[in-house]
């Protein structure tokens, strides 16, 4: 059964109209490229970079980030996104690890403009084993060259904290 916070998410995700970016090595290895995205895509998201397969990323939910309110005002908390693609088409598993309840919400980018971003869900987790271990664990499909976004959040805002997102 989908919670209130579920289909808070969903919104979340479903809402956000620009959550797209690119570090300063936009290639990965073999034909895996992330193309530039307009500024105004860019700006006002945090948006921590790119990753590949086999990348382990790290940051830290705070009350610095982007607030889940701002997009949805249903729902609370902070979130950073990181921008994935794959060279093949693969199943691909991403696994949140924190000392705080975290979520995990993939989506698809369908299209992009110069000011916003179609995108739909495509996974999402709360929580592993509800009452035991509230890291969230995803695996979808992914297809080459398309680009997809990662949102790792918390539960509400005092959930946050370090994390690691491991992408495998």
């Amino acid at each position: 059964m989908l919670g209130t916070r579920t289909f808070a998410r969903l919104a979340l995700a479903a809402s956000l109209t620009a959550v797209l970016g690119c570090d300063d090595d936009p290639t990965g290895p073999g034909t895996v490229t992330f193309p530039e995205l307009p500024a105004a895509v860019v700006t006002g998201f945090c948006v921590r970079g790119t990753a590949l397969v086999g990348d382990t990323k790290s940051g830290i939910i705070a009350d610095t980030d982007c607030d889940v309110a701002d997009i949805n005002p249903g729902d609370v908390g902070y979130y950073e996104i990181w921008r994935v693609r794959v060279a093949t088409a693969q199943d691909v598993t991403f696994d949140a690890n924190s000392t705080f309840d975290n979520f995990l919400a993939v989506l698809r980018v369908n299209s992009v403009s110069a000011t916003d971003i179609d995108a739909t869900v495509i996974g999402q987790n709360d929580d592993r084993s509800p009452g035991s271990n509230t890291n969230a664990l995803v695996t979808v499909r992914l297809q080459p060259n398309i680009d997809y976004a990662v949102i790792v959040s918390g539960f509400d805002y005092e959930e946050t904290g370090s994390y690691s997102l491991a992408i495998r």
